[in-house]
């Protein structure tokens, strides 16, 4: 598989959410699996392990001249995405 081409990446040592300590109790595993959602931490880090990292192929249905989608479906190969940050101050 060929490597995705992702905008938007920043440096590890520039992201916020990597900054904050994990606050996850792993005394009582219930509470923190799969993740927390009271730690920032672990719910950026999961966000962030969900992007693909290979290109990947979606179904496109093709649209007729009114705008319409047929039953015909074309095969895309996605090479390159773009990341939409959030404002919440995490990155």
């Amino acid at each position: 598989m060929t490597k995705l081409i992702i905008n938007g990446l920043m440096n590890d040592e520039d992201i916020a959410w990597k900054k904050i300590p994990c606050s996850c109790d792993m005394t009582d595993l219930e509470k923190c699996h799969p993740i927390s959602r009271n730690c920032k931490h672990c719910c950026c880090k999961q966000a962030e392990d969900s992007m693909p990292r290979n290109n990947f192929k979606v179904n496109e249905p093709v649209i007729d001249k009114d705008g319409n989608p047929t039953e015909k479906i074309i095969i895309k190969e996605i090479k390159e995405i773009t990341i939409k940050r959030s404002k919440d101050g995490y990155d």
